[in-house]
């Protein structure tokens, strides 16, 4: 008998999970959804779907909204993902896509996911890139779009320092005073 030999694995059979008519977790666009909310509230958790967009998935579909994930067969679930990927085929109107006039094609699509959270990254690392005036302000973490940030925040993060009101002289001696006998 040799000692340093490993020992060997034994294979233990694959178990295949039969997927029933009580689904808890389904997963839709790199995102896990929970089969027990209705459908409306479920597809909204999915990155790049709004309100909007959820009720109009629906609406094509002919679902009511009410109804809960897992209630879906497998034909419904894949009608579901072709809806979502592939807007146009079912006549979504295009005022709901969330990209539209691509720079690179001039088409109008709706993007989810990942893949939308990195077209967002390299478009603004685009815009950063030209300087412009918007390119200027991400790239310096100001407000863009014409808030008020004289007394709002200087950036989105807030505003950075302490600010200082105006103080009556009064309440500065009143507050010096009390300062002074809490000492004692």
């Amino acid at each position: 008998m040799h000692i340093n030999k490993p020992p060997q694995k034994t294979e233990k059979p694959a178990i295949k999970q039969e997927i029933g008519p009580e689904r808890k977790i389904v997963r839709i666009a790199d995102t896990d959804l929970d089969g027990s909310e209705k459908l409306s509230d479920s597809l909204r958790k999915i990155y790049g779907i709004s309100f909007a967009y959820a009720s109009g998935i629906i609406n094509v579909m002919g679902i009511q909204g009410s109804t809960k994930l897992q209630d879906l067969d497998n034909a419904a679930l894949e009608k579901l993902k072709d809806v979502l990927f592939n807007p146009q085929k079912y006549g979504m109107p295009r005022w709901l896509y969330n990209w539209r006039r691509d720079q690179a094609t001039g088409s109008d699509k709706h993007i989810l996911g990942n893949e939308l959270k990195s077209k967002l990254t390299l478009h603004i690392q685009m815009i950063k890139n030209s300087r412009s005036y918007r390119g200027y302000r991400h790239s310096f973490n100001y407000k863009l779009r014409g808030q008020r940030v004289k007394s709002r925040g200087a950036n989105f993060k807030g505003r950075i320092g302490t600010s200082l009101g105006v103080t009556k002289k009064t309440a500065v001696q009143q507050t010096a005073q009390a300062g002074a006998e809490t000492k004692k």
